[in-house]
């Protein structure tokens, strides 16, 4: 809809927009969303919640990642040195994850929506948690391990590969925005490495894990693969508002993105780490 110089976007408009995506009754549509890019939505992330709802119906499933930073210690993240009692004292004060308090806001606007919507499944990794609605979501989002690879194939960012008709919609963001391109890396033989280090549990009982994971791609590879994925005509571009949207199958992605990955890893001297 127009008013003046500024679009207005309600559910109904966004339906119409999922519809000519290619979405149907039944889908499952893992999202990433930049709410601003769509313009003016009536209701905010609501809006668009909504419309992803009505557009995949009662037999579909929605994802949204569910990354939170309650876990962590913050003198590792901001990289500050402090005396050994200072540190036990802060250490202890983290609050650890908490699944219905621990926000996403670092996903954007409509995940952190997504977060508290009724019915939401969310797993327990308390870092890189996934927040799924709909069918299986509750098989499909447990366990999640937090001992083990955070994005590997036997946590919900694997499992998704299984769930027929899933896709990725990618709202107003870039390939560099896309989670499950760390599903795929860590099938790749060859993968870039980092250690997590993290409370589990809550904050008077918590205990600190350290695990190994898949390192931040930091725009490194992941813009390229997904310009090559576009290249194999697997993408479908389109709208959703004023967003440019892109819409693909999630196995297939990963599947040819773990394949790529490994190849460039291998070539430029990362050695082999199976994902165990």
């Amino acid at each position: 809809m127009q008013n003046g110089s500024k679009k207005i976007f309600g559910k109904d408009d966004l339906v119409d927009d999922l519809k000519a995506l290619g979405f149907e009754p039944g889908d499952g549509v893992f999202v990433h969303c930049a709410l601003g890019q769509i313009g003016h939505v009536i209701g905010g992330p609501r809006g668009v919640i909504d419309a992803l709802i009505a557009v995949v119906g009662e037999t579909g499933l929605i994802g949204m990642p569910g990354f939170s930073s309650d876990a962590y210690d913050p003198l590792e993240a901001l990289d500050i040195t402090v005396s050994d009692a200072r540190r036990a004292r802060i250490r202890d004060q983290v609050p650890g994850f908490d699944k219905d308090r621990s926000n996403v806001a670092q996903n954007g606007a409509v995940a952190e929506g997504f977060r508290t919507w009724p019915g939401v499944v969310r797993s327990t990794h308390p870092t890189t948690s996934v927040l799924l609605y709909g069918a299986d979501a509750d098989r499909l989002a447990h366990p999640h391990d937090p001992h083990g690879w955070a994005t590997g194939p036997d946590t919900p960012w694997g499992r998704l590969m299984t769930r027929p008709n899933m896709k990725i919609l990618l709202i107003g963001v870039g390939w560099n925005r896309c989670s499950a391109l760390h599903a795929a890396e860590s099938l790749a033989s060859h993968k870039r490495t980092k250690t997590r280090r993290f409370k589990h549990g809550m904050q008077d009982s918590g205990t600190w894990i350290t695990a190994p994971d898949v390192a931040d791609d930091l725009d490194r590879l992941f813009p390229l693969v997904g310009a090559d994925w576009e290249r194999e005509g697997a993408v479908i571009q389109g709208q959703l508002g004023d967003a440019t949207c892109r819409v693909t199958d999630y196995a297939d992605l990963v599947s040819f993105a773990a394949n790529w990955i490994d190849k460039r890893n291998r070539a430029d001297g990362v050695p082999a780490n199976d994902c165990g």
